[in-house]
């Protein structure tokens, strides 16, 4: 009987680069913020200003462009991981530490739409609490891309 042959490093890390690629393509349809909590809806009794705000939106609600880059980078490490030249897999390398700034930014400073709303029920002049929080969104982009800096890291190192 003959052993089954391991998958080449080459394979592995076009494997790796591939599923960055769809993890952060994915990310982009999860929640990356939690810019209206439960309380904060209550306590606005249903305040105009907050219809059609989304609670939980996905990437493409909450930015304009950063999203649309963000899926661009995932198609650019999809064909790098197909058949990437070593030179394109540099260059990747580097436009994925430009999305690993972003996300990790977004990670730390949840996106909202920054509508502070003034709590007219009080009977006093404040404005309603507002705390975002981050989503699975980011985290999972972030697996994403971390996934892809192996996958192009591993591919350049066997050179």
């Amino acid at each position: 009987m003959s052993k089954p042959r391991a998958p080449s490093a080459e394979a592995v890390a076009g494997w790796l680069t591939l599923i960055g690629a769809l993890a952060l393509l994915g990310s982009l349809f999860l929640s990356w913020s939690h810019q209206l909590q439960p309380g904060l809806v209550s306590a606005a009794g249903g305040l105009p200003v907050l219809r059609g705000v989304p609670s939980d939106p996905t990437a493409w609600q909450v930015y304009s462009v950063a999203d649309v880059l963000l899926a661009l980078l995932a198609g650019a490490l999809f064909a790098a991981a197909v058949s990437g030249a070593r030179r394109v897999r540099i260059g990747m390398l580097a436009a994925v530490g430009v999305g690993v700034a972003f996300t990790v930014h977004a990670l730390s400073v949840p996106p909202s739409n920054g509508a502070i709303v003034l709590n007219p029920a009080s009977g006093v002049a404040q404005y309603l609490p507002r705390a975002p929080s981050a989503g699975a969104g980011e985290t999972i982009a972030l697996i994403g891309l971390a996934l892809a800096i192996a996958g192009l890291g591993l591919s350049l190192a066997r050179e």
